[in-house]
């Protein structure tokens, strides 16, 4: 977005207020903009000379746009696209934190710093989640919307994101603050307070802050939520059942359809017979049987209405999370000379996210019900011939929700020194240890083998009682036998056998020892040269421990009936098979920069700028790269500046893309070799100890408008160009499928049918032929005054973000590329900050563009391909109190103000319970917060 905002949004910003306000804030206000440095590098620069694009947002801002916390402002910057937010339900994988997804990149290739130093990661694929960093005491966050490795250091290929603290702070400040959503749920509490204080003359200075979160989230109105009008409808994707060989898809008859209160056709809550001569009978509480009723649009993956079970409600909106940040920071010196300092994080977080009923019992993981069964109803058994059997599918509600929960604790610890070395001069120094202990925990999981040895019930001849039928062969197995004939009729004791909690405690480490040195060593007759030197060494180490049942390869125990779909897969567990691993790597890094002025106050050019930086990098795991950068600015006049870059950047494979299997998880694709017909299948998501390092290419573009005929005026647009080779990924489930079908015989291979239908999806880390993007940023900002208010100063600022992609490209090996810029919408924000006085009034919208449902959909596949723009409202009042409570804030915030409800009808129907993209829209609806918040 913009680099060289700094010129129009902060300096010309505190000139229009100083023309509008006393003499003496418009002081303080010059002194701010000159204490602000953004650079975009890491020479000592003003951001307004860099040519890489820089956004910049004020802390104080990003807060009052998003109450519920810093992070959720951040979140709604438009180059964060498809970020992870904490409020994420369903079956997010990192539900409950915060990661930035630059660009639509990933979040491991977005470089999150804390005042310019790296943080420890707090999950295995090295994204930091940004709830863990100080609230009270950021200053404002910048935002690098370029490839900046070779300054930054490596991972950076879609930018950088710099969260920047004010560790000088003196006084004290605090927040309490309570939100809710307009169905009652969702609240949030918040508590927060900071304080600063100097000693010895200012010489020791001491900086500490906390905060607390307790967040009781949103879940369905299936598991005790509340009702949400637009759940409640299930509209989903479907199969067209008027599509055939004698009636082919086109444009009038797709092959997907959009259908309301969708349901499965073959399972219920109680049990549904779904093969041979009984077929179509449910079972009902207490044993008794039924006539199933069918709906319409009838398939055999989904129909509309009748009796059949649907997941629609059974999964978390928005996890419920409780967290707890401390922060500290104790200097020593003077930072003319030299300055000692150390630094403490620690952060605690819980979180619970239903993912939904365990979705075992369906399609291939059917029961096998034989005729001799002992809770078999007599009215179904007497229908039964010796031997014979049939096939059952069952929506295990009554066996509980699965359920993640993650516990995370985050520890940091900083010791450095800095100073200055003359008057040109100044360096710094440090080492940081991190440490991230997540306990990951799979509750209400299911031991896969002991759930269909339970099902297997028989009568046992010499006592007459009803026994699993291993038991009869193995007496001291422990099997204990489970009815589900009927919603509820499992007992205790059988749930509590057949029940296994999966769990993965990690530990992540990281080691850093750096030092830098900034200065100028030379003036050339446009300006000073400004060069910056530096070294890094770094140790990164993961350590997962699971349970022996997690690894092992499934043969079924002996259990008859037990799927084939399942035996060879890795784990005893239905869900959350994670592996073990024990690995680390070191990095050693150099790099040099420089700004050299080559022009300045010509007829021509009022200046021109030359930046350059190199890095040379060598992972013990990867070897040694190179990565470089250079970057021009070019001012015709003051009004205008003209910025291009081109760089090279490098993010070599973290140790949980290398070595760590992802817990086993379970989706619905369309299988596209099998008439598009929706299959279940189980998904492994292994680690890939060969991959390579991944090489990003990045060119961009822009310019910036500061007219000096229109003050208070800035604008700038920019254009990137970012292509990745090797670009280190998974394929989504549906992509593997999709271009398995389309003749790529290694994808394929990562396939298994199981009687001709897929039941299980192998999606290692694969190094991808290339991943391209391109597109534009655009900022304008304007601030002018608007007379005397209420006996004060007013003043009126706007600011617009505009975030658009034109191409978003992935091209496998053996396969065709596939463009998916369609489905990443146009985004932005557009906000209006009217200060009165004592009254301050913020009102921003924000837009998420329309966007093809799926790019590779053609007109008979989707005869509506198309999700219409959404636009969201937010508003916050603040009212300064006076007299003996001067510093004293209360406001009021509503988000998402009209109450907008997500569109639906753009997610195919399976066991997934979310019928809408919940990381792109807002699935709680109005939100209101009132809070307090003071600063003496």
């Amino acid at each position: 977005m913009t680099a060289m905002i700094v010129a129009g949004l902060w300096t010309a910003s505190a000139q229009a207020q100083a023309a509008d306000q006393v003499p003496d804030q418009a002081a303080k206000d010059a002194a701010v903009a000159q204490e602000i440095v953004v650079t975009g590098s890491r020479v000592a620069s003003n951001g307004n000379a860099q040519p890489t694009p820089v956004t910049v947002m004020s802390a104080d801002r990003l807060q009052d746009a998003s109450p519920r916390g810093l992070a959720e402002g951040v979140l709604s910057l438009p180059s964060f696209n498809g970020s992870n937010s904490r409020t994420a339900g369903g079956a997010a994988a990192n539900a409950g934190h915060s990661y930035l997804n630059l660009r639509g990149l990933g979040t491991n290739r977005n470089l999150v710093l804390l005042d310019g130093r790296r943080f420890v990661s707090t999950q295995d694929a090295g994204a930091v989640d940004i709830n863990l960093f100080p609230q009270l005491l950021m200053k404002r966050v910048e935002v690098v919307t370029g490839g900046a490795s070779a300054a930054y250091g490596s991972d950076a290929i879609a930018g950088v994101t710099n969260f920047i603290l004010d560790d000088r702070f003196t006084g004290l400040k605090g927040l309490a603050s309570q939100g809710i959503s307009r169905y009652g749920d969702s609240k949030t509490t918040r508590l927060s307070l900071a304080g600063g204080t100097s000693f010895l003359d200012g010489k020791l200075r001491v900086v500490a802050s906390f905060d607390y979160t307790k967040d009781t989230g949103a879940q369905g109105y299936n598991i005790g939520g509340k009702n949400r009008a637009w759940q409640r409808l299930g509209s989903f994707l479907v199969n067209n059942p008027n599509v055939s060989p004698a009636n082919p898809a086109s444009p009038t008859n797709p092959t997907l359809i959009v259908a309301n209160n969708v349901v499965f056709p073959y399972a219920t809550t109680g049990g549904l017979i779904v093969s041979g001569p009984l077929a179509g009978t449910q079972f009902l509480p207490n044993g008794a049987t039924a006539p199933f009723t069918f709906g319409t649009n009838r398939t055999s993956g989904s129909m509309s209405g009748g009796d059949g079970a649907s997941p629609v409600g059974t999964g978390t909106l928005e996890t419920p999370l409780d967290a707890k940040v401390g922060f500290v920071h104790v200097a020593y010196g003077d930072k003319d000379s030299i300055e000692v300092f150390a630094e403490g994080n620690y952060a605690h977080t819980y979180i619970t996210n239903n993912a939904g009923a365990n979705s075992y019992g369906v399609n291939g993981t059917a029961y096998t019900i034989f005729a001799d069964n002992a809770y078999l109803p007599a009215s179904i058994a007497s229908q039964m011939a010796p031997g014979s059997s049939f096939k059952m599918g069952r929506y295990n509600i009554d066996l509980g929700v699965y359920q993640k929960q993650v516990e995370t604790e985050v520890v940091r610890g900083v010791i450095g020194a800095r100073g200055r070395i003359g008057a040109n001069w100044n360096w710094d120094a440090y080492f940081q240890h991190g440490r991230t202990q997540g306990n990951f925990t799979a509750a209400n999981g299911i031991i896969t083998a002991n759930l269909y040895n339970a099902v297997d019930a028989v009568v046992n001849p010499a006592t007459n009682q009803i026994v699993c039928r291993s038991t009869l062969s193995n007496p001291g197995n422990g099997c204990v036998p489970i009815n589900l004939f009927g919603a509820g009729t499992p007992s205790a004791a059988a749930r509590q056998y057949i029940a296994g909690n999966a769990y993965a405690n990690q530990t992540v480490t990281q080691d850093v020892l750096a030092a830098t040195l900034r200065g100028s060593p030379l003036e050339l007759p446009a300006g000073k040269v400004q060069v910056a030197v530096g070294a890094e060494h770094r140790r990164e180490g993961l350590k997962q421990v699971v349970p022996s049942l997690a690894t092992i390869t499934q043969t079924g125990n002996g259990a008859q009936g037990f799927p084939g779909s399942l035996l060879g897969t890795q784990g005893g567990y239905f869900l959350g098979n994670s592996s073990p691993v024990n690995a680390s790597y070191l990095v050693d890094e150099a790099f040099a920069e420089a700004q050299i002025p080559l022009l300045a106050d010509k007829p021509f050019a009022k200046s021109l700028e030359l930046n350059g930086a190199a890095r040379v990098t060598h992972y013990s795991n990867a070897g040694t790269v190179w990565t470089y950068k250079a970057g021009l600015v070019y001012a015709p006049s003051s009004d205008l500046r003209l910025r291009a870059t081109v760089s090279h950047d490098i993010r070599a494979p973290n140790l949980g893309e290398l070595y760590l299997s992802q817990a086993q998880t379970i989706a619905t694709v369309i299988d596209r070799q099998n008439a598009n017909a929706l299959a279940t299948a189980t998904i492994q998501l292994p680690g890939n100890p060969n991959l390579k390092p991944e090489k990003s290419n990045t060119i961009t573009i822009g310019a910036v408008l500061t007219p000096s005929f229109w003050r208070g005026f800035s604008a700038s647009v920019d254009y990137y160009d970012i292509s990745i080779n090797g670009a280190i990924t998974r394929l989504s489930n549906q992509q593997t499928v999709d271009e398995c079908a389309a003749g790529n015989a290694a994808l394929c291979a990562l396939i298994t049918r199981n009687g001709g239908a897929i039941s299980v999806i192998s999606t290692p880390n694969l190094n991808l032929a290339t991943l391209k993007t391109r597109g534009f940023d655009v900022e304008m900002n304007y601030g002018f005054g608007i007379g005397t208010v209420f006996g004060q100063p007013g003043r009126v600022s706007l600011r617009a973000l505009a975030s658009y992609v034109t191409k978003l490209q992935t091209t496998t090996p053996g396969s065709a590329p596939i463009d998916r810029a369609s489905q990443t919408p146009f985004q932005g924000t557009a906000s209006a900050d009217i200060d009165l006085g004592r009254l301050n009034v913020l009102v921003q919208e924000r837009l998420i563009g329309s966007r093809a449902i799926d790019s590779t959909y053609t007109p008979s596949f989707v005869a509506n391909n198309h999700i219409g723009a959404v636009w969201y409202t937010d508003l916050n009042l603040t009212y300064h109190l006076g007299g003996k409570l001067e510093g004293v804030d209360v406001f009021a915030s509503a988000n998402n103000l009209f109450d907008k409800a997500p569109p639906l009808g753009a997610t195919t129907f399976g066991i997934a319970p979310s019928s809408t993209l919940s990381q792109f829209y807002d699935v709680i609806g109005l939100y209101m917060t009132a809070g307090i918040r003071f600063k003496f």
